[in-house]
């Protein structure tokens, strides 16, 4: 029986990376872990490796991003207030 409908995990897992979602959609869980295991001869150029690398530097992309959009609302919020302040007087 195929599924008719795709739940809201699976749609997560595609925004994360298309790539992992068509694999598993693929292949299956078991099988690509069964890779991965596999490759343990030259794993510094499999693709499992360049995937959790590439993932590693997203994430890390991300976090920063966050906290640049942090400063940038607590500075706007610093500016208004000061704006405020001088308008006061």
């Amino acid at each position: 029986m195929s599924n008719k409908y795709i739940s809201a995990s699976e749609i997560n897992q595609y925004l994360y990376c298309p790539y992992q979602w068509y694999y598993e959609k693929k292949y299956g869980h078991k099988y690509i872990n069964e890779l991965r295991e596999k490759s343990g001869v030259k794993s510094e150029l499999s693709n499992f490796k360049k995937g959790i690398e590439y993932h590693e530097r997203y994430y890390k992309d991300i976090v920063h991003l966050r906290y640049k959009k942090i400063a940038l609302v607590i500075f706007i919020i610093l500016a208004l207030i000061a704006i405020g302040i001088g308008l006061l007087k």
